[in-house]
């Protein structure tokens, strides 16, 4: 769980800070690449979707996480839970957001 926490920190948007202005800063984001043109939206473009497909790769290593037959892992789940709860919130709320503006 620690190794996903540091992989989906790395992960996060810098410009996707805070929920609430998320929709203002991939607009803003997006018309800043618009204003440098076709390639510079295509690449823009392209980086989101590529987020999304990393995220999904990070929900798919929660997965694992969650279905592991490791006995000392699944009880240090137990104490985990509301960090791996809000982990997958998080995540799937960011893959949701980008492959919507998508």
């Amino acid at each position: 769980l620690d190794s996903t926490e540091r992989i989906f920190q790395r992960w996060r948007k810098e410009w996707l800070v805070s929920e609430d202005t998320w929709g203002e800063a991939y607009e803003e984001a997006l018309a800043h690449a618009q204003a440098e043109g076709k390639h510079e939206t295509d690449v823009f473009l392209d980086q989101c979707a590529m987020h999304a497909l990393e995220g999904r790769t990070i929900l798919e290593a929660i997965r694992e996480i969650v279905h592991t037959s490791c006995p000392y892992c699944r009880e240090r789940l137990k104490y985990d839970s509301i960090l791996l709860y809000d982990l997958l919130v998080s995540v799937i709320s960011e893959v949701k957001f980008i492959e919507v503006k998508l």
